[in-house]
């Protein structure tokens, strides 16, 4: 019983982690171009969460593409949200995008509240289930997983392989040597936003499919995202994917052994001790 346990706790684990380090990548993609720390990132994720939600209910239509569709509309969200105010912060103090972001997640929340109430939701779709003896996977964790993983190998394979990729290292590297060579800065920072803004509409999907969440229920994910790119080191993709794996498996295991409950506490103490013991994160080296 005890092996069985440990298998299903990794299993889990591992799954919530692709999630987790998804999550963790619209955050570090955008802190990596901009230097902006999305303090919106939860509620944007609750607004993934809810935009599927709606278009599944109300359209009636397989949840996978209910969550591309709130993805493509995260997308255009993002790119309404950098003209509108992103765009004037760029430049500016950091308190200033720090608290111009915190006042956008205080809006989105309280619209949330309003238009949909306090009560938690779910997208109300059950996929099988796998059983190996006592270990039982569940066919909505494994979809999440796989679709995360795809997610975020594309978001790997754009950043290294493509024209548009190699402008984004460009000007994560030096933004000003980037438009001497004929970068747009501020087309990259755009599109840069908006994708982050995007991955965290799919995260926030991929959520609605496995468990409940309510209007201030990002305030979570957005603590297990900051831990993630911490961890994997600030603006570094590749490093939040594994950083999301570490921190899936410790959430699994807190649950499993202790109580669910402390799963946050010990998100901010590895948070602390990332701080103490490795400022730069697991990757900092390979940056």
């Amino acid at each position: 019983m005890a092996f069985e346990l440990l298998a299903q706790t990794i299993i889990n684990g591992l799954f919530i982690g692709f999630l987790f380090g998804l999550a963790g990548m619209g955050l570090t993609l955008i802190f990596g171009i901009m230097r902006i720390l999305n303090f919106a990132h939860g509620a944007i994720i609750m607004l993934g969460a809810y935009t599927a939600f709606w278009i599944f209910i109300l359209y009636s239509i397989n949840p996978l593409v209910a969550i591309l569709i709130g993805t493509v509309a995260g997308l255009i969200f993002g790119v309404v949200l950098y003209m509108i105010l992103v765009n004037r912060l760029v430049r500016a103090p950091a308190l200033a995008s720090l608290l111009a972001l915190f006042g956008v997640s205080m809006i989105l929340e309280n619209s949330m509240l309003n238009l949909w109430s306090p009560n938690p939701r779910s997208i109300p779709v059950d996929y099988p289930t796998i059983s190996y003896g006592l270990v039982t996977i569940s066919g909505s964790r494994v979809l999440v997983s796989i679709v995360a993983i795809a997610a975020s190998v594309l978001l790997l394979a754009t950043l290294k392989w493509t024209r548009f990729g190699r402008m984004i290292r460009a000007t994560v590297q030096d933004s000003r040597a980037a438009t001497l060579m004929g970068v747009d800065v501020n087309k990259v920072y755009a599109l840069g936003f908006s994708i982050g803004i995007a991955l965290a509409f799919l995260a926030g999907g991929l959520l609605a499919l496995i468990y409940p969440f309510e209007p201030f229920g990002g305030l979570q994910y957005a603590l297990y995202s900051f831990v993630v790119v911490v961890l994997g080191t600030l603006g570094n993709p590749a490093g939040c994917l594994f950083a999301g794996l570490i921190i899936g498996l410790i959430h699994s295991i807190t649950g499993s052994y202790w109580t669910l409950n402390m799963s946050p506490a010990v998100a901010y103490l590895i948070l602390v001790l990332t701080f103490l013991l490795r400022p730069g994160g697991i990757m900092a080296g390979r940056e």
